[in-house]
């Protein structure tokens, strides 16, 4: 086995006005802090912000990054884990003032027990200039009651998933360690030829409109102690869902593997369709995929046996869609208007990945689908945000994912609000109580106030909630706010240097009136 140890203001008009960093910590419990709510509201009165506020910033050392991850708990603290990808065109890993060394991009760790303060505990960097955007974790585990951390490694040479044990991050991070490593599937165990190394797998022709092998993103439960991931091997055409039992995280054990018929050798109807990465709802025995423009899939999969994930049902988004990123299920118990027994009603939140929304036009978005009967799956209504002057200002536009968990767990969207990162337009907040008529009730666009020579806006493409309410939202395009040598950039005025790093918001606006959801 080859493993080793809707806005009031229309977005034409949005101004990059000053950003506001307030220095009110939220209420350790949760409770809304009120009258901080409303001094920062009143303070940050820009036309690039409505209904909510930044509570806190942290630069991550300048280190651009991906997938945000919260876990907390009484037992072990409030914290914050952080999917690194690589800074362009450097010959070095940037400065650590922590380790005083020089770290290839990886994985930033986060202390947030004061969100208006997060602390860079920790970095953990990769051994080559690698993308980690991945990250997730779980606590408690096993009968010594350990914590453990899986990011993915994407480098030209290496294609990996790799396991650490971190339970010494708050007492001490420098014994954070490596205990495994998954590269690949057992040789031959999908048939003749097929598994293998993740580096080994079939590169797509020339023109393909899917991408080489990647080891690309996962979701590690809780509960189960399953691994569930996107990668690809040898066998397979594309990208497709992997799961590993990780109970002991020591000796990863394969379990089974999902896909889209035509993604297997030999399969017909191959149409580029390939995983971006799992949503896991193991209280009802469900899997949700996205597949990106190759062919523009929604999909889900039938986990009861996980050995043996069955597709439950999938829709073609493409053309004219673009291709979905990230597929939720959601229960309503009411909707507006509706009366009768039809309930509960299921549904699914689907956001796409942009594409070239200014360039070629394209609009990407995000839907909701009626999934109640899953033999036929509908879309009911979709959201997008009109370009406006976003495509003036630098940087991508449109969509990128939205906050599919709460604190570690699928996001259950209780609260009837979706939170959505919109790259260079910041994040939006989509009251999603009325499933049929999707609309912005917030948003934040963050500014940089670093004017370096071809610098970019800040582009917020990752975001995801605490279990606080606060939400957590990462760049990987703006200015670092560091020095090669570990100094603080200089900004004028005297201010405090904004840049790529963590933002964490919170939604200060009207909460949608709505049934709590169910399982």
């Amino acid at each position: 086995m080859t493993i080793r140890n809707a806005s009031s203001h229309s977005p034409a008009a949005l101004l990059w006005g000053p950003l506001l960093i307030s220095l009110t910590a939220c209420s350790p419990q949760g409770a809304q802090p009120v009258a901080a709510a409303k001094e920062a509201t009143s303070a940050a009165s820009s036309d690039d912000a409505e209904n909510v506020r930044l509570v806190g910033y942290n630069d991550m050392q300048g280190r651009y990054a991906l997938q945000v991850t919260t876990k907390s708990d009484a037992a072990n603290g409030n914290w914050v884990y952080v999917g690194n990808v690589a800074n362009p065109r450097r010959t070095e890993g940037l400065f650590n003032p922590i380790t005083k060394k020089n770290e290839w991009n990886g994985t930033s760790i986060l202390e947030t027990s004061d969100p208006a303060h997060p602390k860079y505990v920790w970095h953990i960097p990769n051994e080559v200039n690698a993308t980690s955007r991945s990250v997730s974790v779980v606590y408690d585990v096993g009968p010594e009651k350990h914590d453990y951390l899986v990011r993915s490694v994407e480098a030209a040479d290496r294609l990996k998933f790799q396991i650490f044990d971190i339970t010494s991050r708050d007492s001490d991070p420098s014994k954070i360690s490596l205990v495994s490593e998954i590269v690949g599937t057992p040789v031959n165990s999908c048939g003749p030829g097929c598994g293998g190394k993740i580096i080994d797998a079939p590169k797509p022709p020339d023109g393909a409109n899917y991408p080489e092998p990647r080891a690309h993103k996962g979701w590690w439960s809780q509960s189960s102690g399953l691994f569930y991931e996107s990668s690809n091997e040898p066998g397979f055409r594309s990208t497709l869902i992997h799961i590993w039992d990780l109970k002991d995280p020591k000796t990863p054990k394969l379990v089974g593997r999902a896909w889209l018929p035509g993604q297997k050798n030999g399969e017909p109807g191959f149409q580029g369709q390939y995983s971006h990465h799992p949503v896991v709802d193991e209280a009802n025995h469900r899997l949700y995929v996205g597949y990106r423009e190759g062919s523009g899939h929604a999909a889900s999969f039938d986990i009861s046996n996980p050995a043996k994930p069955t597709l439950v049902w999938s829709y073609d988004t493409s053309p004219p869609g673009r291709g979905p990123h990230t597929v939720s299920p959601i229960v309503y118990n009411t909707i507006p208007g509706w009366e009768g027994d039809g309930f509960p009603r299921k549904y699914a939140f689907v956001t796409d990945e942009l594409g070239e929304e200014c360039g070629k036009g394209e609009k990407s978005k995000s839907y909701m689908f009626d999934i109640t009967h899953e033999d036929h799956p509908m879309p009911v209504s979709t959201f997008f945000l009109p370009v406006g002057d976003f495509c003036k200002s630098g940087g991508n536009f449109g969509p990128h994912q939205h906050a599919e968990t709460v604190n570690g767990e699928l996001n259950r969207f209780d609260d009837k609000l979706a939170w959505v990162a919109y790259v260079n337009a910041g994040v939006r907040v989509v009251d999603i109580s009325d499933p049929y008529h999707l609309r912005e009730v917030g948003h934040y666009v963050p500014k940089t106030n670093v004017h370096a020579q071809g610098a970019q806006p800040i582009q917020l493409t990752d975001v995801d909630l605490d279990q606080r309410g606060l939400a957590y939202a990462t760049d990987r395009s703006a200015a670092v706010c560091l020095t090669p040598e570990g100094g603080k950039v200089s900004v004028e005025g005297g201010a405090s240097c904004v840049g790529t790093g963590l933002f964490v918001f919170e939604y200060t606006g009207k909460k949608p009136i709505a049934a709590k959801t169910t399982n």
